[in-house]
Formats: C-alpha cells, sequence, structure tokens
C-alpha cells in the first residue's frame, strides 16, 4: 500500500527507531562508569518492500534487535590471565609479609645475634674465670633464642592467619558461582521471546571475572546460551542452573584439602588441580613456602644445638653438679636409646663415657661406661647405680623418663668427660642449650641459675681442672667459622641461603605478578576498545538519533500537510 497513510507509517516506525536508538545510546552514557557494563547499540534494518506498479516500494525501517558488543574469546583470555596475575599477586603479599619476619637491617637481625654470640664464647675464651664475661653470654644466648623464637613463632603465626582466609574464600566462591547458576536461569527465562537478555549477560560475566579472580576457571556456552564452568581441572562448578560447593578440612599433616561437593553426595579432593586466583596462591603460601621456611629456620637451630651441645658436653666450668637431670625424655626407657624418641638420639654410637666425682674440690672417684645406640635407659640407670667406682656415691634415677644422676653427699659434685658415645648430647647432659628447633630453643635453666655451670675449660687426662683452661670457649667459639651447620655451611651462611631464598621467591612471585599484569592490561584495553562506552561516540550518535528523529517528526509534517491539501481540494 502506498500513499500518504504509508508515509504517516513510514515516520512513525522511524520516530521509535530513532527513540529507540537515543534510549540505548542513553543507557551507554549512564553506564559509562559501571564495571563489567559492554556498549549496546540498536541493530536498525531496511523493512520489507512493498509491491507496487512501480515495482518494489521501500517501507522505511524497522528495530532487528539491541546487540551486546562483546568479544567472548578476548574476555575469555583476559579472565584466564586475570586468575593468573591475582595468583603471584597474592602470592606477593603475602610473601612480603613473610620477609618482613626476616629483615636483616633491623636491630634484632639473627646474624647480629649470632655474631654477639660468637663474640661471648671468644670473650670468654679471653677471661675464663670472668663472671661478667659468664653474664654477658647468657644474655646473648637468650637474645638468640628469642629471636628464633620469635621467628618461628610468626611463620606458625602466618600459616594460621592464612588458614583464616580459606572459609570466607570458599564462600565467596561458591556464592559467585550459586549467583552464576541463578543467572542462567533468569537469561534462559528472558531470551526465551528469541532477544538477547544483554544487563543480564553482563551481569553473569562479572560474576565469572570475580569468580576468575579468586579461582582459575574456564567456561564455554551452550546452545541454550547458558554458560557452564568447570575449575582447570575439569570439575564441574556451573552446570546449566545448577551449582557444586567446595569447602576444606585440615588433615593430618596439618595440611588444607579443599573438597568438591558433586551430585549425589559425591565429594573429591582436588586440592593438588587447583590453578590460579587467590585460593591457588594462599594454598602454595600454607603448605608448601612457609612449611618449607620453617624446616630450614629448625634445621639450623637443631643443628646449632647439636654443635654446641656436644663441644659443652666434652668441657667442664668452674662448678660441678650437685644434680644434673637432663633436658631429653625417652618415649620409653626400655626402648633402645637410638629409637626411643630423642631428638638426637640418631647420633649415639658405640663409645664411652667418663663420670667423676669430687669430694670438697678434689678428685675422689672416676669410672667410664660403656655406651651403645641398642642400650635402653633402664639400663644406663642400673649400670650407672652397679658400678664398682661410683657406687655410694652417686645415684641415678628416671625423673619423668629423663636420667637423673646425683651424688649422695652434699660435700660431693659430679661431673662428665670424653663422651665418645654422644650420650650426653641425646639426653640433655651438661648441655647448654635446651628444645629440638626453633619455636622450643632456650638456654639451659641451669646455665641461667648458676654461670658457673658454662664449660668454658675442660679436664686433663688425670681428671683435674683449672680456672683459667679455655680450650672449649675457643672450640664453641671456633664453630662461627665452622661447616658445622646445614649442608656443611656456616650456621650464618645457612641462614642468610634461607633469608635469600625467601627474597628470590617473593622477588619472582612480584616479576610473575607484573607480567601477568602487562597481559592483563594489555587484554582490558582490547576487551574496552571492543565492548567500552566513549563518550565522544555516544554523543555523536545523541545528535545523529536526534537529527534522524526531527527528520522523521518533520515527515509526519509533511505528510499532515498533504492530508490538509487534499481536504482543502473537497472545500
Amino acid at each position: 500500500m502506498s500513499g500518504i497513510n504509508h508515509i504517516l507509517d513510514m515516520a512513525a516506525r522511524a520516530l521509535l527507531s530513532e527513540q529507540a536508538g537515543l534510549e540505548v545510546t542513553g543507557h551507554n552514557v549512564a553506564n559509562v562508569n559501571t564495571p563489567g557494563y559492554s556498549r549496546q547499540r540498536v541493530n536498525l534494518e531496511t523493512a520489507s518492500p512493498l509491491p507496487s506498479p512501480w515495482g518494489p516500494l521501500g517501507d522505511g525501517v524497522k528495530v532487528q534487535g539491541i546487540q551486546r558488543a562483546f568479544d567472548p574469546f578476548i574476555t575469555a583470555r583476559l579472565d584466564e590471565k586475570t586468575a593468573a596475575f591475582m595468583e603471584y599477586q597474592a602470592r606477593k603479599a603475602f610473601l612480603d609479609q613473610v620477609a618482613a619476619l626476616f629483615n636483616e637491617t633491623n636491630e634484632a637481625a639473627l646474624t647480629d645475634r649470632l655474631s654477639a654470640f660468637w663474640a661471648s664464647w671468644h670473650d670468654l675464651a679471653n677471661n675464663p674465670a670472668g663472671s661478667a664475661e659468664r653474664q654477658t653470654l647468657q644474655q646473648n644466648a637468650l637474645s638468640l633464642c628469642e629471636t628464633l623464637n620469635f621467628q618461628a613463632d610468626r611463620l606458625a603465626l602466618e600459616r594460621s592467619s592464612l588458614e583464616q582466609q580459606v572459609g570466607p574464600l570458599l564462600h565467596e566462591i561458591n556464592a559467585h558461582a550459586a549467583r552464576i547458576a541463578q543467572l542462567n536461569g533468569e537469561i534462559q527465562a528472558a531470551e526465551a521471546g528469541g532477544q538477547l537478555a544483554n544487563d543480564l549477560r553482563d551481569q553473569r560475566q562479572m560474576e565469572l571475572s570475580r569468580l576468575a579472580d579468586l579461582t582459575g576457571i574456564r567456561y564455554y556456552t551452550s546452545g541454550d546460551g547458558l554458560i557452564n564452568v568447570n575449575l582447570v581441572n575439569g570439575t564441574s562448578l556451573v552446570q546449566g542452573v545448577r551449582s557444586w560447593t567446595l569447602d576444606f578440612s585440615e588433615g593430618a599433616d596439618d595440611s588444607l584439602a579443599i573438597f568438591w561437593n558433586g551430585p549425589n553426595g559425591l565429594r573429591e579432593n582436588i586440592t593438588a588441580s587447583l590453578s590460579g586466583g587467590k585460593l591457588a596462591a594462599l594454598l602454595a603460601v600454607r603448605d608448601s613456602l612457609i612449611p618449607s621456611y620453617q624446616q630450614n629456620l629448625d634445621q639450623i637451630a637443631r643443628e646449632l644445638i647439636a654443635a654446641v651441645n656436644s663441644l659443652h658436653t666434652q668441657g667442664v666450668g668452674l662448678d660441678l653438679f650437685a644434680s644434673a637431670t637432663g633436658t631429653y625424655a625417652v618415649i620409653d626407657p626400655d626402648l633402645p636409646l637410638g629409637s626411643s624418641g630423642l631428638t638426637f638420639g640418631d647420633r649415639i654410637v658405640d663409645g664411652s663415657l667418663e663420670i667423676l666425682v669430687e669430694r670438697n674440690g678434689f678428685l675422689l672417684a672416676s669410672s667410664t661406661i660403656a655406651v651403645t645406640p641398642d642400650l635402653t635407659l633402664n639400663e644406663v640407670v642400673n649400670v650407672i647405680n652397679n658400678d664398682p667406682n661410683l657406687g655410694g656415691l652417686v645415684t641415678a634415677s628416671l625423673d619423668g623418663n629423663r636420667l637423673k644422676i646425683s651424688t649422695n653427699q652434699a660435700s660431693d659434685t659430679l661431673g662428665f668427660v670424653r663422651d665418645s658415645s654422644g650420650i650426653l648430647l641425646a639426653l640433655g647432659l651438661n648441655t647448654f642449650f635446651a628444645g629440638d628447633k626453633a619455636y622450643t630453643l632456650a638456654v639451659n635453666p641451669w646455665v641461667l641459675e648458676n654461670p658457673g655451670l658454662i664449660a668454658a675449660g675442660r679436664f686433663d687426662a688425670t681428671g683435674a681442672r683449672a680456672p683459667g683452661d679455655n680450650r672449649n670457649a675457643l672450640a664453641l667459639a671456633a664453630l662461627e667459622n665452622a661447616p658445622a651447620g646445614p649442608d656443611g655451611l656456616t650456621f650464618a651462611q645457612a641462614y642468610r641461603r634461607l633469608v635469600t631464598d625467601i627474597g628470590l621467591e617473593t622477588e619472582r612471585a612480584g616479576q610473575e605478578a607484573l607480567f601477568y599484569q602487562k597481559l592483563v592490561d594489555q587484554l582490558t584495553q582490547m576487551r574496552d576498545a571492543v565492548s567500552g562506552v566513549s563518550l565522544d561516540e555516544e554523543l555523536a550518535n545523541l545528535i545523529r538519533f536526534q537529527r534522524a528523529y526531527q527528520a522523521a517528526a518533520r515527515l509526519i509534517s509533511v505528510a499532515d500537510e498533504l492530508y490538509q491539501t487534499l481536504l482543502a481540494l473537497k472545500r
């Protein structure tokens, strides 16, 4: 049909079409700063022509639909790289906190405490009978222990802090997955008429991007417009309008296990296959990196205890013991010492130990006891108590599964010499340090109570001792530069290696984060070039649609004038 009515019909549809263009442009301008919003545009197309005597006659314009400017390939790549970026960024943040514990520029640096400890042994060697030197050694040893205790404690607290973040993080992942499934249903219902639910799709994509910040995901669109989401190992997180949840539990080895809760009560441990996002970084730092740092720090402390105590047990102080109790207990006094749970039980070898008894400062008796790793603690007690030279002078007993040796006379004291078996180290007799790792490292209480028991000298071959003897103090001071630490390093070198490892791991995480940040920025620019709102372009569109609207309105005016002309002919 042609004629004036046709002109009015085309003009009316043109008004509606250009109005739709103005409304969509206004929607774009309003959401220029809305995160995750994708620019929309009206798709106009020529209406089907009408037959006429002169051939097909144009029927104006019609709105084909409103299209969302979106590139799924770029966005999927962006989410993938974002997950990697967030993993390394979170790892860098977590490791920065760990590295701060090993800051060697502050006054409490462990290397400085170690140097002061060794210097105290040098000072004591210069004046073995000096009270001030012994007190200084006590204080420097306490400071060394406090520093190692503090670092071990803070590492444990860092692990605990990370664990406290796992629950809320998994709750957030589950919430995003549930929201995606919900939006799938809403989109399916909204698009039942054949038109795209653009704003709902933007909301769903925003949820996917937020989910990628937390854990690595892969997603794909099914034929009906729904999005299915999998973890990087293929485990389904969202399937259509259904979502599955994640939770965690702490294992016997103190590591965290992440579980996927699927249909029909299916529960699967997916910890090893997680990758990307903050969750992967949290698990890697808590259950891999920090435990390795704890292990290295404990190894340094353990070797320090063993090295110092091994030498200290060979020496003698200004005073001897009226009673000596070991610091390490066995789990069962009837088990062989080498397998009875002693921290340094593996260092007991076939050898011997000599015990001396003095009365009023003069050697009264001595006896050498044969030792093997197969000896039980009860057997050690019996051997000492039944020794013909020591019988009646000393009494050996058990004190909480620890060996205790006491003199029977108030005027008597006892000492230890020439231990070639390592039993004194293993049982903690005549030792300087107590503990078995960084957190438990401490100065033996009797060293603090009586600094005269610090073994700066040694017995000679006759069992005599001189107050000015400094041989043991010199041997202990020499440990500073001896390869007595882990892997044949000095203790300072071993600690510096640990600090370096932490620094390098932190730096590597930062470099990886920077690398992926650049990729994310590049992909973000590519996405924004497609989906982002340009105010300049939208303002141009406003003018274009406004002019077209005005032209359509003018067309209606022209059609009206044509009608008026026709009506005037009848009058």
